[in-house]
Formats: C-alpha cells, sequence, structure tokens
C-alpha cells in the first residue's frame, strides 16, 4: 500500500489541496479560537467585566461546507488531473498493482486530513486552556467534535473517491462528488413534494440533535454526509449578569449518526478500489468513463429534473390547500424532455488537456 515512488507522485498532484487542507484548518479553528480569546479579553480589560459575564459559541457549519469543498477537492486532484491530462497510461505502466496505485492515493488523502484535523483541534483545546476562554468554556466540546468530525471527513474524501473512479475529468468528478454528497437531501426533498401533491404528507422537520431518528427528516440528515457536522454547536449563556454565572451547552448529533460514514466508508472504498482495477482509459476526458453506466445516470439525471420542475412549476400554480396535479407532470415533462437534450451534449464533450 506504501511506496515511497507512489507518495511523491500523489504530493506532486496533490500539493496544492494539502496547504489547502492545512491552511484552511488553521484559519477555521485555532486562528478563529484565538481572534476569539483576544476580542473577550478586550472585552474584559476595557470594560472591567468578568470572564463568566462573557458568552462563546462555535458553530460546525462555520468549518464544514468550506472544509467540503477541500476535501472533494484534494480527491479531485489526486485521480482527476490524470484524467484530464490523459496520463492514466504513464500512471497504468507504473510496477505497482492499480488497487495498490488507489490506496496509496487513499492513504495519502487521509493520512493528511487526519493529521490536520488532529493537530488543529489540539491547538484549539491549548488555546481554550491558557487563554480567558478557559473560565468561559468546557474545551471538552473539541473533543466531542473531534469525534464527529473525522470519520464524516474520511467518509466525504472516499466518497469523492469513489466518483473519482467513475467519472472522466476532475471538473466532472468535482461537480458530481458535490452534488452526490448532497443527493439525499435534495432527492428526498424532492420525493416528499412529489408525494405531497398526491396527497401524502411526510415529516420533512430533523431532530439529529434531539436524540432521536424518527422523522423522514431524520433520514435525509442522517444520509446526506455533510449535514451532522453542520448541525454540530456548542455556546454559552450568561445566567446571572451580576455575579457572573454561565451553562454551557453542546449541540451534538446522536451518535448513531457515526454509522452513516460507516456504512458510506464500507460500500465506496470497496468499490472505488473495483472500479479504479477495471477502469478503461477510452473514455477519459468524458462525463462519465463507463459507458454501461450512462443509461442509468441518464435515466437518473432526467427523473431528477422531471422532479424539480415538477415541484417548481407544480408549486407555482398551485395553492397550499389545493395543490394542482396537471401543472405539476406538465411542468415535470418540461423539465424531463430539456434535461434530455442537453444531457445528449454533455455526455458527448470530451475535456481534455495536453500531457
Amino acid at each position: 500500500m506504501f511506496h515511497k515512488g507512489l507518495w511523491m507522485r500523489n504530493q506532486k498532484l496533490a500539493a496544492p489541496a494539502v496547504w489547502a487542507v492545512y491552511l484552511s484548518l488553521f484559519f477555521f479553528l485555532p486562528f478563529f479560537f484565538f481572534g476569539e480569546a483576544q476580542s473577550l479579553q478586550t472585552q474584559v480589560d476595557e470594560f472591567d467585566l468578568q470572564a463568566s459575564q462573557l458568552s462563546f459559541s462555535f458553530h460546525g457549519v462555520q468549518i464544514a461546507l468550506f472544509m467540503t469543498l477541500i476535501l472533494v477537492g484534494f480527491a479531485s486532484l489526486l485521480i482527476g488531473p490524470e484524467r484530464t491530462t490523459h496520463s492514466t497510461d504513464l500512471t497504468f505502466s507504473l510496477p505497482f498493482k492499480r488497487k495498490d496505485i488507489f490506496l496509496s492515493k487513499w492513504m495519502f488523502g487521509a493520512v493528511h486530513i487526519t493529521t490536520g484535523l488532529l493537530v488543529n483541534l489540539l491547538l484549539c483545546m491549548l488555546i481554550v486552556r491558557f487563554t480567558i476562554l478557559n473560565e468561559i468554556a468546557d474545551a471538552t466540546f473539541l473533543l466531542e467534535f473531534m469525534i464527529l468530525v473525522i470519520p464524516f471527513s474520511i467518509a466525504i474524501f472516499t466518497f469523492s473517491m469513489f466518483i473519482g473512479t467513475i467519472a472522466g475529468s476532475m471538473i466532472s468528478q468535482f461537480i458530481l462528488s458535490f452534488i452526490f454528497l448532497f443527493f439525499p437531501i435534495g432527492f428526498f426533498s424532492l420525493i416528499g413534494t412529489f408525494l405531497m401533491f398526491h396527497g401524502v404528507q411526510l415529516d420533512m422537520l430533523n431532530g439529529l440533535n434531539e436524540g432521536s431518528l424518527n422523522t423522514f427528516g431524520d433520514f435525509i440528515a442522517t444520509a446526506t454526509l455533510p449535514v451532522p457536522v453542520f448541525e454540530f454547536a456548542y455556546y454559552t449563556d450568561v445566567v446571572d449578569n451580576i455575579y457572573g454565572s454561565v451553562s454551557d451547552h453542546t449541540r451534538m448529533p446522536n451518535y448513531l449518526i457515526l454509522l452513516s460514514p460507516l456504512i458510506y466508508f464500507a460500500v465506496t472504498f470497496p468499490l472505488g478500489i473495483w472500479f479504479f482495477s477495471c477502469t478503461k482509459n477510452e473514455n477519459n476526458g468524458r462525463l462519465l468513463v463507463f459507458e454501461k453506466g450512462k443509461r442509468f445516470f441518464s435515466f437518473g439525471v432526467i427523473f431528477c429534473f422531471a422532479l424539480a420542475f415538477g415541484m417548481a412549476g407544480g408549486n407555482l400554480f398551485s395553492s397550499f390547500n389545493n395543490p394542482s396535479l396537471i401543472s405539476y407532470y406538465f411542468s415535470a415533462s418540461i423539465g424531463a424532455v430539456l434535461s434530455y437534450f442537453v444531457l445528449r451534449k454533455i455526455m458527448n464533450i470530451r475535456l481534455g488537456l495536453s500531457k
């Protein structure tokens, strides 16, 4: 799995993403915490306040969206450029099994992602311990965030690597990875609207932070990898402004949610190895590598666009208590036809650069 030559090649391919991981994590974690500590200390000094009269908050959404982009970009740089520049022939001609090449790419990314998160979260703990934040916040919330963010980050990266084994270029890998990461929340919302127009009501609210997985919305949130990290939050409330009393709260999704990245990993990791091992180079630069999957992919895209147009058009020409099935299906037909012709053009486009 570990070969120095492959490691150096991966370093050359993904160097910008490696820097992006470490710098972005440093900016969103230690730099943010130190800035908050400085701001709170300034308030104490200038307004003669007690630290316990101040509040502090940290939300997973502050880092989750940008981190998702970085992780998808990391995976895209490890696989996509070789397809876009048609240099996979060189990679596959190296004296290594395709399985080992894929595993070395995955290990390279997983090591840097895990290291970046651990180092920066430990720095955050030190900042909380040795600054004014120690009087306001409990640093153990960072351990809970670590337990949540590391497996989800590895799962997002692994999923994007898997998409790279079926995408034909770096651009298509990045776009498809981002789309399919948020696909469950979008697709099931479209299904929920479809059922609503047909008289079936679903509970679309989620209660991940209430320790329950009982609603349709809970299922959507669980199946969408970045969402549980978005949901994480830690904040303090000032209970007594005069004497200075603070209570803290951690909004942590149910630990059962950790099954989600494990399932994603258990499915996409072996599939990624398999697809990478049997990939063909004839369709490098196109949207998809495998010809057999194009019909299924096209059907899915057309179906989703039909649902989306149906939702938009149906809501536009319907009242809340009187949904119009005619407007829904008319709009859905327009979406299906438009997506069919656009997709025919896109599927035949070949993106490529010189070696």
